[in-house]
């Protein structure tokens, strides 16, 4: 399968642009598509709109005629398959295209697929044109050996078919045997990326790991990789994941130690301001302030 980019980078989006360019055609046959080979996938951003789904792919080869969208969903939002229909049409129609459409929604959780409301997108005239299907798979509902069965290359999203609570070093051993999986399955051109993108489902998956932790599961540093530099806005510097709100915390507690740092010096700098006012020779002015010479050389 061909895999482009258009309209730069989306952030974690990298992730399934990857996951796709490594595994595209498995996807493909997880979600329904009959015949996955000769499709070309691509991240995109329609003209002048900010609404697109996570991929798009169009055929290539003549006498295959449909539109295949796709949105992995590892969160809550009540709205998602409208979101895709949306989505969907809105690509149709910049492409001025009417034929069958295949729209599909990759869930991680089933607790993700149960808070979307329902979509009834089937016509009851001839003259609707939305032809096709609308699928939905949830990850939590497969086993490995279902999902390898469909596609060996679909090994890479095995960490969602394990409980999150399992202990860690069955964590550990999983991530191992995957990372060996992965070696043997894939083309030796396409190990980087597939433990690149295996690491970030891993991370996502198992909240108590830390970066360091993966990166010895997999005999793989993620560290230098597109998804890596992304998981520093994500993780502390000893690997553990942090929130967004606990992030916003971090910032406001460092905000509020340096604010402090600054103004016991500004406190300084006016005592010893006054002290040299008041004839105090500099040694004596640095021993009871504790600045430093350069910062006495200011006053």
């Amino acid at each position: 399968m061909k895999v482009t980019e258009k309209q730069g980078n989306r952030g974690t989006d990298t992730a399934f642009l990857n996951l796709m360019k490594v595994s595209g055609e498995a996807i493909l046959k997880l979600v329904g598509v009959n015949n996955p080979k000769g499709f070309v996938a691509a991240s995109v951003v329609l003209k002048d709109k900010q609404l697109f789904p996570d991929i798009q792919a169009w055929p290539i080869l003549k006498g295959k005629k449909s539109r295949v969208f796709l949105e992995f969903q590892g969160y809550s939002d009540s709205m998602i398959q409208y979101k895709l229909a949306a989505k969907s049409i809105m690509s149709c129609s910049h492409e001025k295209y009417t034929g069958h459409v295949h729209m599909g929604i990759i869930y991680t959780d089933k607790k993700y697929k149960d808070d979307a409301l329902p979509l009834d997108i089937s016509c009851t005239n001839k003259d609707c044109w939305i032809k096709g299907q609308f699928v939905q798979i949830v990850l939590e509902d497969y086993t490995e050996q279902e999902l390898v069965s469909i596609d060996p290359r679909l090994i890479i999203l095995a960490p969602f078919t394990v409980p999150k609570q399992i202990k860690k070093p069955k964590k550990l051993e999983l991530g191992a045997k995957w990372s060996r999986t992965i070696r043997s399955t894939f083309p030796r051109k396409h190990h980087h990326q597939a433990l690149d993108v295996l690491a970030l489902f891993i991370l996502n998956r198992f909240r108590n790991l830390t970066i360091m932790e993966v990166n010895t599961m997999l005999n793989f540093d993620i560290s230098k990789t597109v998804i890596g530099k992304q998981m520093k806005e994500i993780y502390t510097e000893d690997g553990k994941r942090i929130g967004k709100r606990e992030g916003k915390r971090e910032g406001k507690r460092e905000g509020k130690r340096e604010g402090k740092r600054e103004g016991k010096k500004e406190e300084k700098l006016t005592t010893a301001k006054k002290m040299k006012r008041q004839g105090f020779d500099t040694p004596v002015i640095k021993k009871i302030t504790g600045l430093k010479d350069k910062d006495l050389m200011k006053i």
